[in-house]
């Protein structure tokens, strides 16, 4: 499958756009979740790993579930399937997270400014992720659309 051929295919999806708003307004509430409990937990001088990962997996569960409901109103797949989906697509995010919040840090950056930077590069992968893998058809059937055989048209 060819960029526009993908490119078409997203764009000739009308449901993408409230989808994509939905998803947004979601997001900013588990941002306030994510960046609330990240501060309170700064505060609370905790080791700066425990800060990224406690506030992250406050934010994933909140985030699975109200994406599972509101943004995608996915009952397509088991829910089983999707929370394994989702983890490996959060797992993802909380890795390039961990190290857009380190990077900042050890470039003499406050750790809440390179949060702002992850969640700003972490928005377009998450949203795609979410929406063809963890709530679309899953991974390996994308794979499968993406590069496995052409049937003639």
């Amino acid at each position: 499958m060819t960029v526009h051929e993908l490119a078409h295919r997203f764009y000739s999806d009308r449901a993408w756009p409230y989808q994509l708003a939905r998803y947004l307004s979601i997001g900013g509430f588990v941002t306030c979740v994510d960046v609330g409990s990240f501060a309170i937990f700064l505060r609370l001088h905790w080791q700066l790993q425990m800060v990224i990962t406690a506030s992250w997996a406050l934010a994933v569960v909140t985030h699975f579930s109200l994406n599972k409901y509101v943004s995608f109103r996915a009952h397509d797949r088991p829910v089983q399937h999707q929370a394994v989906t989702y983890a490996i697509v959060a797992f993802v995010i909380w890795l390039t997270t961990t190290a857009i919040v380190r990077g900042s840090v050890a470039l003499g950056a406050p750790p809440l400014l390179g949060k702002a930077v992850a969640i700003a590069f972490n928005l377009p992968v998450g949203f795609l992720g979410h929406r063809y893998l963890t709530f679309g058809r899953g991974i390996a059937a994308t794979w499968r659309s993406l590069f496995g055989p052409r049937t003639p048209q």
